[in-house]
C-alpha cells in the first residue's frame, strides 16, 4: 500500500468507524485497533523508501504532496507505534467516554494527520495536516469531561498555528513556492530572512513540545483528556513539535546557515536560545512534577522536562548530542506511553489516578507494576534501559561543547526524575493496600499486551542501542552531519565509549544476587493496614495512614513561592474575561434599560451630527 493510499485509508476508516460505533461502540473501537495495526505494518515496510513523491489531493494550482525520507519514517514509526499500542485500551474505555463514536473518529483522523505532517513535501501540506491533528485532538480532549482543558489546549495551539501560517505565507510571497527543500535552499543564501522564518515557525514546534513558556497546556490537557488519549498526547503528538525542531535545526541546517552569526559556546545564538529554553523546561518540569498528587499531571510535567532534553539534543546539531536527541524522541514516547497506560489501567480498576488514594497494588496488578517500573527506570536514565543511552549521548554533546549550565540543568532533571517517578511507585504500588481495593485484579490480557510490548522495546533498545543508532546515523548523513559511531553493543564518542552489553551483564548479576538474598534471608512480617497505632491512639480511618500524602512536603516548601507563568496567563485570561463581560453587559444585555440607553445615544447623535453623516 502506497503512503498516500494509507493516509486516505486511515481517514476513510475513521468515517466508517464512526458509523459502526454508532451501532456498536466496542466494535468501532476494535476497528481503531485493526486500522492502527495495518498502519504500523505499512509504515514499517517503508523503512528504506526515500525520495518517492506522492500526491494526495489537487485543486487548481494547489496540491497536497508527500515525499518519503528516512527522518519522516523515524518520526512516523514512533507515532504509529504509540497509536497502535494505545488503541488496545479503546474497546475497554467506550463506556467511560461521553461520545464513543466521535472519540474513535477523531482518534483515527489525528493518526492520519500526523503521518501527513511527517511526510509533507511542502509547507502548505504540512500546515493542513498539522491543523487536522490540532482540531481532532481538540475535540477528543473534552470527551474526558473538561471543557477548560480544551480551551487552554486550543489557545496555546493557536499561538503556534498562527505563527506557522504567517511564516509559510511570508515564505510563499518571497520565494513563490511552498516546497520545503526549495525554500530551504533559498534561505541558505538569505540568512537574515532565515532568522525571521526560523523563530516564527519554531514557535509552533515549541508550543506542541510543551517548552517554556508554552508548557501550561500539558498538565491541564493530559490530566483531563480521556485516560486512553493521554498516552497519545504525551507519547505521540508532542513529538510533532520535535519534528518541527528537527526541520528547523537539521534540515535547514542552522549550523551552516547561521555560521557567521554570534556564536555562544560553539552554537549559533539561535540554537543556543532553544537550548536555554530546553534547560528551563527541564528544571520547571522536574520541580512541578515532584509536587503532583495526580499521576497524570505528574507524567505531563515529566513530558515538559523530557521535551527539554529532546530540544537541547536537536539544537546541538552535532554528532553525539543530536543522536541522543533523536533517540530520546523514541525513548520518551515509549516511557510516557507506558506510564500513562499503567495509570489508565489503574483508573480502569480503581476509578482514580490520585496517588494518595491508592497503595499496595503491586500484588493485585503485577503486570501493570512491571510496565510502570521499566518505564520509570528508562525515563530516569538508568541503565540498562533505553533512556540511559539517549541521555548519556546528550550529556556527551553538552560537555564536549562546554555547555556547563545546560549540562547542570540536564543533570538536575535526571536527579529530580528519581524523585517524581518514585512517588507513584511508592504511593500507588507499594505500601499498604487500601481496604476498598482488596478485590481488585489485573486488567484484561488485551490491555496488558501493549504494556508488555512497550516494555520489551524499552529493554531491547537499552541492551542493544546500536539497533536504533545505526538508523539515526543514516538520518545524520542525510542532513549532512557526522554520523554517530556504533560497533555492536558499543557506542563510540570523542569523550569515551559505552558498552551496553557489559553494563547489562553487571546489572543482571546484581539482580540475580539480590533475588537469591531475597529468598534466602528471613522475610519481613506483613501486617494489616489497621494493625498499628499513632501516638497511643487508634485511628479508624485507613486513608489517614497513607504515607503518600504530602510525600515531598519538606522539599516542596523550598520553592513554594516560586514565580509562575501560569499566574501570568491566568491574569491575562481574567482581564480578557472582564472585558468580555463588560462588552456583554453594555451591548448584549437583555435588560430594556440598556436598549433604551443605546437608542437614546443614537437619536441624540442623529440630532446633533445627522447633517454631517
Amino acid at each position: 500500500m502506497a503512503l498516500n493510499t494509507l493516509i486516505l485509508f486511515i481517514l476513510l476508516g475513521g468515517l466508517i468507524t464512526y458509523f459502526v460505533s454508532k451501532i456498536n461502540s466496542k466494535t468501532g473501537a476494535w476497528l481503531t485497533v485493526i486500522i492502527s495495526l495495518v498502519s504500523l505494518f505499512v509504515i514499517y515496510s517503508m523503512k528504506d523508501s526515500s525520495g518517492v513523491i506522492l500526491n494526495v489531493f489537487n485543486y487548481g494550482n494547489y496540491s497536497l504532496n508527500l515525499v518519503t525520507s528516512n527522518y519522516a519514517w523515524y518520526f512516523s514509526i514512533v507515532m504509529v507505534l504509540v497509536y497502535s499500542m494505545v488503541s488496545f485500551f479503546n474497546p475497554y474505555w467506550m463506556e467511560k467516554v461521553i461520545h464513543p463514536a466521535a472519540y474513535n473518529l477523531f482518534y483515527l483522523l489525528s493518526l492520519g494527520g500526523t503521518l501527513g505532517v511527517f511526510y509533507s513535501k511542502d509547507f502548505l501540506t504540512l500546515f493542513i495536516f498539522w491543523e487536522l491533528v490540532v482540531w481532532s485532538s481538540m475535540f477528543i480532549i473534552p470527551l474526558g469531561k473538561s471543557r477548560r482543558a480544551t480551551v487552554v489546549y486550543y489557545g496555546i495551539s493557536t499561538i503556534g498555528s498562527f505563527s506557522m501560517l504567517y511564516a509559510i505565507l511570508m515564505l510563499n510571497v518571497k520565494y513563490g513556492t511552498f516546497d520545503i527543500q526549495t525554500n530551504i535552499q533559498n534561505m541558505s543564501n538569505d540568512p537574515k530572512f532565515a532568522v525571521l522564518f526560523f523563530f516564527l515557525i519554531i514557535m509552533a514546534g515549541l508550543t506542541k513540545l510543551g517548552i517554556f513558556p508554552f508548557y501550561t497546556w500539558l498538565p491541564i490537557a493530559h490530566g483531563n483528556a480521556p485516560h486512553t488519549f493521554s498516552p497519545v498526547l504525551s507519547g505521540g503528538l508532542v513529538k510533532m513539535g520535535g519534528f518541527i525542531a528537527f526541520l528547523m535545526t537539521a534540515v535547514l541546517p542552522t549550523s551552516k546557515v547561521f555560521a557567521n552569526h554570534l556564536n555562544i559556546l560553539n552554537n549559533p545564538y539561535e540554537n543556543y536560545i532553544l537550548m536555554i529554553l530546553g534547560a528551563i523546561s527541564i528544571i520547571i518540569g522536574t520541580l512541578m512534577a515532584i509536587k503532583q498528587d495526580d499521576a497524570k499531571k505528574l507524567i505531563a510535567y515529566s513530558t515538559v522536562s523530557n521535551s527539554g532534553y529532546i530540544l537541547i539534543g536537536l539544537a546541538m546539531v552535532d554528532q553525539t548530542g543530536f543522536a541522543g536527541g533523536m533517540m530520546h524522541v523514541f525513548n520518551h514516547a515509549m516511557a510516557s506511553a507506558a506510564m500513562f497506560l499503567s495509570f489508565a489501567a489503574i483508573a480502569y480498576r480503581t476509578g482514580t489516578t490520585k496517588i494518595s488514594e491508592l497503595g499496595g497494588l503491586i500484588k493485585r496488578m503485577p503486570v501493570t507494576f512491571t510496565a510502570y517500573l521499566i518505564a520509570i527506570i528508562s525515563l530516569a536514565g538508568i541503565p540498562p534501559m533505553s533512556g540511559f543511552a539517549s541521555k548519556w549521548l546528550i550529556y556527551q554533546g553538552l560537555i564536549r561543547k562546554g555547555n556547563m549550565f545546560i549540562a547542570f540543568a540536564a543533570f538536575f532533571g535526571s536527579v529530580g526524575s528519581f524523585m517524581y517517578v518514585f512517588r507513584p511507585l511508592a504511593g500507588a504500588f507499594l505500601g499498604q493496600l487500601s481496604p476498598k481495593h482488596k478485590e481488585i485484579k489485573e486488567v484484561p490480557f488485551w490491555m496488558q499486551l501493549p504494556m508488555l510490548v512497550i516494555s520489551g522495546l524499552t529493554i531491547l533498545y537499552g541492551v542493544y542501542p546500536g539497533l536504533m543508532l545505526k538508523y539515526i546515523a543514516k538520518i545524520q548523513e542525510t542532513v549532512g552531519l557526522k554520523a554517530i559511531e556504533v560497533e555492536g553493543f558499543k557506542i563510540l564518542t570523542p569523550n569515551g565509549m559505552w558498552d551496553s552489553w557489559i553494563v547489562t551483564l553487571v546489572f543482571t548479576i546484581g539482580f540475580i544476587i539480590a533475588t537469591i538474598l531475597y529468598f534466602v534471608l528471613p522475610k519481613s512480617k506483613s501486617v494489616d493496614l489497621m494493625d498499628t497505632y499513632t501516638s497511643a491512639e487508634f485511628i479508624y480511618d485507613p486513608d489517614k495512614y497513607h504515607y503518600s500524602s504530602n510525600y515531598y512536603a519538606p522539599f516542596e516548601r523550598l520553592y513554594a513561592k516560586h514565580p509562575s507563568v501560569e499566574k501570568f496567563y491566568n491574569a491575562i485570561a481574567l482581564r480578557v474575561n472582564e472585558l468580555g463581560q463588560l462588552i456583554k453587559t453594555w451591548f448584549f444585555n437583555e435588560n430594556p434599560a440598556f436598549t433604551v440607553f443605546w437608542i437614546s445615544i443614537v437619536i441624540t447623535a442623529i440630532f446633533m451630527w445627522g447633517d454631517k453623516i
